[in-house]
């Protein structure tokens, strides 16, 4: 009797363990790598991608401040969105940064219109778009 309870408790053990969430998964690494404008003297932003067991992380640094956080990565039809948590443009509303991730680079509007203004990083007032591109491998 006690053979057939440690057969099936040595069976289960691998179902448990992904049904409680013990087996972690970490996210692919099509995001991981460093990202650099093309002009590092007129808008100089770094970002930094990794991956992790709770999913991506960035590392931006804009001249000599840092700013870290977890992305949020969204798909629609064949778009894929990054949404940089814990970052904030300025003015006039808090939102949080936003991205779109083509070909191997990291496009953020910048600054906004009219309408709806807004800026993300003043150290680069002159662009409407900053565009990260993918630096190393791909």
């Amino acid at each position: 009797m006690k053979t057939k309870y440690i057969l099936l408790i040595l069976f289960l053990i691998p179902f448990l363990g992904k049904a409680y969430g013990q087996v972690a998964k970490t996210p692919n690494q099509t995001y991981v790598g460093t990202y650099k404008t093309a002009d590092q003297k007129s808008c100089p932003v770094s970002l930094t991608i990794t991956a992790g067991k709770d999913g991506y992380h960035y590392k931006f640094i804009i001249k000599s401040k840092v700013k870290e956080g977890l992305i949020k990565i969204s798909k629609q039809d064949s778009e894929v969105y990054l949404t940089f948590k814990g970052l904030y443009q300025k003015m006039p509303k808090k939102y949080e940064v936003e991205a779109q991730y083509i070909d191997h680079n990291v496009v953020i509007q910048n600054d906004g219109n009219a309408m709806n203004r807004f800026n993300v990083f003043g150290e680069c007032n002159e662009d409407k778009y900053i565009e990260l591109k993918k630096v190393g491998k791909r």
